[in-house]
């Protein structure tokens, strides 16, 4: 596959697991917080960062779509969308939680959008 096909679907992957739990209740991830539930909730402006990782997986789906027109360029859009989901984990850990507790509760959307973003990263052929 070309760059432009893996970059379409690993964003398509990056948005809807961010619409999937990212902080799940059992342990099959069926049910939890979404990353969009954790914006809206009130308060501080970590809401914002978390951000970083839907909004990068849309402008790689628009440049990818636009014939790899990318605004700002397409690495700098993977690395955005990366500290977006990986802001998560590191604050968490900041604040002092288990590690192992906290990939226990890491749902479903959380390791799908991670699982994007580091290949969205790593993936950069050059073209011929």
């Amino acid at each position: 596959m070309d760059r432009k096909t893996v970059t379409l679907i690993l964003a398509v992957i990056l948005i809807a697991g961010f619409f999937l739990p990212y902080i799940s209740t059992d342990l099959f991830s069926t049910t939890g917080v979404s990353g969009f539930e954790l914006i809206k909730g009130g308060g501080k402006a970590d809401k914002y960062v978390l951000l970083l990782a839907p909004i990068a997986g849309l402008l790689l789906l628009v440049g990818a779509a636009n014939g790899e027109n990318y605004t700002p360029s397409r690495g700098v859009l993977a690395l955005l969308a990366l500290i977006g989901v990986l802001y998560l984990v590191i604050r968490t850990l900041i604040e002092g939680a288990d590690i192992g507790q906290l990939i226990k509760m890491l749902g479903l959307g959380y390791w799908l959008s991670l699982a994007a973003s580091v290949l969205l990263v790593l993936y950069n052929p050059r073209k011929a």
